[in-house]
């Protein structure tokens, strides 16, 4: 055998082996793609049917961590820290101080809290229907995908958009199995509320107020920055006519 035919012989041997690998890779992408959407959807369904243990399995574990981050500041955390953190962490924080009893908050862990916030309204269930998934991309371990949520009417983007399209879930693969990653949504979250409050020009903690209230059914007093939790007043939120600013996407 020549050179030439040798080398004609290994270059398309090679082109081969290009071409099965590519494929390899789109059909474990197309994989991947189909297990994401698999996984939101049951996400979603354990969210609507109240199975906090079900939807806890499904996170990852820095959701697992930011948990713990969040409810060691409601316990402790004071006003100073507690005032600087993003808008989804302070309306958490200002959530459970309003409505769970430290001691009862201290022994839960995100199951117990996942359950809870279902049970107990803070996860709206039709809000949760409403919310769905659209392309997905997938990056090695690491996937995102444009969250399909119903428009808050009047908002746009920077670029003429609408807000609520902004919005991207994020995934990764934790443990050789895709998790959802739900300190990756809030931060995406955090970024909508900031244009939108900017655009309308209202104050991110009289939104806070606000969403809690009509949650509760009951006043916030500005002690809950730096009171225990669930230790404000149960004073009835007063009846009013005016508007109030849109709510925010379920977590």
């Amino acid at each position: 055998m020549t050179f030439r035919s040798t080398a004609s012989s290994a270059l398309l041997l090679a082109s081969c082996a290009y071409l099965v690998a590519g494929a390899q890779v789109v059909t474990a992408q197309t994989d991947d793609v189909a297990a994401v959407r698999d996984l939101f959807n049951r996400y979603k369904t354990a969210l609507l049917s109240g199975d906090g243990a079900t939807a806890a399995r499904l996170v990852d574990t820095e959701t697992f961590q930011y948990f713990e981050e969040i409810k060691g500041l409601t316990l402790t955390g004071t006003e100073d820290a507690v005032r600087q953190r993003p808008f989804v962490d302070r309306l958490l924080i200002v959530t459970m101080r309003h409505e769970l009893p430290a001691a009862e908050l201290a022994s839960m862990n995100l199951e117990g809290l996942l359950k809870h916030a279902i049970d107990a309204g803070w996860i709206g269930k039709q809000s949760i229907m409403g919310l769905g998934i659209g392309e997905i991309t997938v990056d090695g371990d690491q996937a995102t995908a444009v969250a399909v949520t119903p428009a808050t009417p009047g908002t746009t983007g920077a670029a003429g958009t609408d807000a609520a399209s902004e919005l991207r879930y994020r995934f990764v693969r934790d443990q050789g199995e895709w998790r959802f990653g739900f300190r990756s949504l809030v931060e995406s979250i955090n970024q909508m509320i900031a244009q939108i409050t900017k655009q309308m020009g209202t104050d991110q903690d009289a939104l806070i107020f606000v969403l809690v209230e009509q949650l509760s059914g009951r006043k916030v007093l500005p002690e809950v920055w730096s009171l225990p939790p669930a230790s404000a007043p149960a004073t009835p939120v007063p009846q009013s006519d005016e508007a109030v600013p849109p709510s925010v996407p379920p977590q």
